[in-house]
């Protein structure tokens, strides 16, 4: 992960210095804080270069993607970007709906207080009374977050981070001509 480093003064870093689009600008990376005693990983990141959107993936849990042992997935992505609602719909047939067939249209959330930066923010949350799993939506100034996990999500802390490079990389040799990670 050498080299994947997030500004917010120029987001053309985290893009081998190309000029950004439009649409990523104010765009940040968000994850569970310092404190997460697992596993780290970037599980994928896209950007396209006509639209502008960005997004990355990371996994905080079983190095091996375990979704038996706790953990929570963190989906930041410009704002307007597609994936942030692919995501959401994926997470919620994964883990509300696990087995069966989606809903139409999402049922109505719940509202859940996440710690962003230190502030509190207020989620959509989605949850299965079946299983501890659970779906959340939210908005952290100009970047969508959808978060799904098994732990408590009014017990996680986000933070912004710039420098993804303490995270590994399982998908690195598959990534290494992407031009958002670059070599």
């Amino acid at each position: 992960m050498a080299g994947f480093l997030i500004t917010d003064e120029h987001l053309g870093d985290l893009m081998n210095g190309q000029d950004t689009p439009g649409s990523a600008k104010g765009f940040s990376v968000f994850a569970v804080d310092a404190n997460w005693p697992e596993s780290r990983q970037v599980m994928g990141h896209g950007h396209s270069r006509v639209t502008g959107d960005v997004h990355v993936y990371l996994w905080f849990g079983s190095p091996h993607f375990d979704a038996e042992a706790e953990h929570v997935t963190v989906l930041s992505a410009s704002s307007g970007n597609a994936e942030s609602t692919e995501a959401l719909e994926r997470d919620f047939e994964l883990y509300v709906h696990p087995g069966e067939e989606p809903p139409a249209s999402l049922p109505a959330s719940v509202p859940v207080t996440i710690s962003a930066d230190g502030k509190p923010l207020t989620f959509e949350c989605w949850r299965n009374s079946s299983n501890p799993s659970w779906v959340a939506r939210g908005r952290i100034g100009s970047t969508e977050v959808v978060l799904s996990g098994s732990i408590e999500p009014s017990m996680l802390s986000l933070v912004r981070v710039s420098d993804l490079t303490s995270f590994s990389n399982p998908f690195a040799p598959l990534m290494k001509d992407f031009p958002l990670f670059g070599n």
